[in-house]
């Protein structure tokens, strides 16, 4: 299957999200921080990145996002955030090749499920 890089600072999340993915055949790979994922992204080369937006600072996932598109422009990326919650943002975060390149933003909370079906379903589109 897939190798998968979660990078979130909810430690329970990226465990319950592991869980998930693991179950259904696919390699985890887990980064608690932007700082982190840059380390895991030195040495190796998932299929897909799932991110959080608010992390050691409020903007790493936006700016983490950024460079990996930069690096690795045919990996895609997967926004998962509670950023719309947490500041009240009065508008939508979407992906957007130049500002937000990701292929899709989701919104937490989302269940483990839920974003195991949304990734699976983009590795498929690029058939990995």
């Amino acid at each position: 299957m897939a190798t998968i890089l979660l990078v979130d600072d909810d430690v329970d999340l990226v465990e319950m999200c592991r869980a998930v993915l693991a179950h259904r055949g696919h390699e985890v790979l887990s980064a608690y921080s932007a700082k982190e994922a840059r380390g895991i992204l030195e040495s190796r080369c998932p299929d897909i990145v799932v991110l959080d937006v608010m992390m050691e600072s409020d903007t790493a996932g936006f700016q983490l996002a950024l460079e990996i598109h930069e690096r690795f422009p045919e990996m895609p990326a997967v926004m998962l955030s509670g950023i719309h919650s947490a500041t009240g943002v009065p508008f939508r975060f979407e992906p957007d090749e130049d500002w937000l390149p990701v292929v899709k933003f989701i919104d937490k909370p989302a269940p483990p499920s839920t974003l195991a079906d949304e990734v699976e379903a983009i590795l498929e589109s690029i058939g990995k």
